[in-house]
This record gives structure tokens, C-alpha cells and sequence, in this order.
């Protein structure tokens, strides 16, 4: 929140991809949170980004073994350390999520030694989700939703997007529950004043 403005709830995907390889991540969330801005990370786009993050109230950090190596974080030439860090710092752990993509294997044994070897991604994340290239062949888009199983990490994910979608339009109802209250007081105050001041006229 920033000039006493609160933003409405707004999810920024931020990745050095194209968005067409996260575009089955953004038609999964649409559903949850309609406002959702792909940001690319490019080499020299550093003031781009400090720039962009503010606008977002949750984020996600997707990355994708076919661009290279599972190198995030904390590990040889790795592609995020200084993002991981920005949208920790601007946004809170609470509303930063890694998505980790094009995986062989995306078991929990495979989660752990991920974040075994990359700490920083347990310690600036609120979680990280792996998805094999299996499992995102079976996530149901478009027309398919009505006919096939809705894969649990996505639900998961989409869970804690919907969460956060909620309690932002709840925290920007606030000053209008608050306005309520407040004159609902006044009246009541009102109220009262005029009986006691007509139990204090004698009556004839």
C-alpha cells in the first residue's frame, strides 16, 4: 500500500521465459484472481522490475528446466537470487510462490533436495511447486476443464492464490465497513440524546 491507496489483489508471474511457457500457469489462475501481469526478466531490466513488483500484491517466480539447469538460487551462475530477494522484501514471504516447471521427477524427495540445495527458495518463498512434463500435459485447460480431474498441486496453488484474493477484497472493504459503523454510532448517539432530552421536559 503505498500514498494511502490500497491496491486490489493483482498477481505478477515474473520469469526470464517467454510467456507462452507459463501460459497454462496463467489460464489455471485467471479463474482465482482475473488481474494477472506476466513480467519478463531480462539481463538489464533490473529497474523494470523494481518497478513492476510494487504493482502486484502476490507473485510467482516461474522457472523452467528447459531453459537450462534448475539453477535458481543460492547455486553457480544462478538466474534469481536478486528477484527471489526484491519480491520477498517488497511483498512479504506470505505472497511469494516458485513455480518450477518441465521437471522429470516432481516428487517430495525431489522437492527437498531442491530446497536443501537452494535455501533461499524455503527461506524468501511461501512454497515452491514442481511439475513434471507429464503432470502439466494432464493440467485441464480451456474446454478440457469439464472433462478431466483437476491435478491437486494445481488446486493447491490455486487455493493459495483464491485465499489471498480474498482476504485483499476484504481489507479493501474495510474503510467502507468502517464508514457504516461509524455513522450507524451516530445515529444512535443521536438517538439517545434526543430521549434523554425529552425525559428531562416537564410535561403539562
Amino acid at each position: 500500500m503505498t500514498g494511502g491507496q490500497i491496491k486490489k489483489p493483482l498477481l505478477g508471474i515474473f520469469s526470464r521465459v517467454d510467456q507462452t511457457k507459463y501460459q497454462w500457469l496463467i489460464e489455471s489462475a485467471h479463474s482465482s484472481v482475473p488481474d494477472i501481469r506476466p513480467v519478463h526478466i531480462a539481463n538489464d531490466s533490473g529497474q523494470n522490475f523494481r518497478e513492476e513488483v510494487p504493482k502486484c500484491t502476490i507473485a510467482i517466480l516461474y522457472h523452467t528446466v528447459n531453459r537450462g539447469r534448475l539453477n535458481l538460487t543460492n547455486i553457480k551462475d544462478s538466474l534469481y537470487d536478486n528477484e527471489l530477494q526484491i519480491l520477498h522484501d517488497m511483498l512479504g514471504k506470505e505472497n511469494v510462490i516458485v513455480v518450477i516447471d518441465d521437471l522429470e521427477d516432481s516428487n517430495s524427495a525431489e522437492k527437498d533436495r531442491i530446497l536443501n540445495e537452494q535455501p533461499s527458495l524455503r527461506r524468501l518463498a511461501r512454497d515452491v511447486f514442481l511439475f513434471s512434463t507429464k503432470e502439466k500435459e494432464r493440467i485441464p485447460l480451456g474446454n478440457q476443464k469439464k472433462k478431466k480431474i483437476p491435478d491437486p498441486k494445481v488446486e493447491q496453488l490455486i487455493k493459495i492464490i483464491k485465499d489471498h484474493h480474498q482476504r485483499k477484497q476484504c481489507y479493501m472493504n474495510v474503510p467502507c465497513a468502517i464508514g457504516t459503523m461509524v455513522i450507524g454510532i451516530v445515529f444512535l448517539l443521536l438517538f439517545a440524546g434526543v430521549l434523554i432530552y425529552s425525559c428531562k421536559i416537564p410535561l403539562h
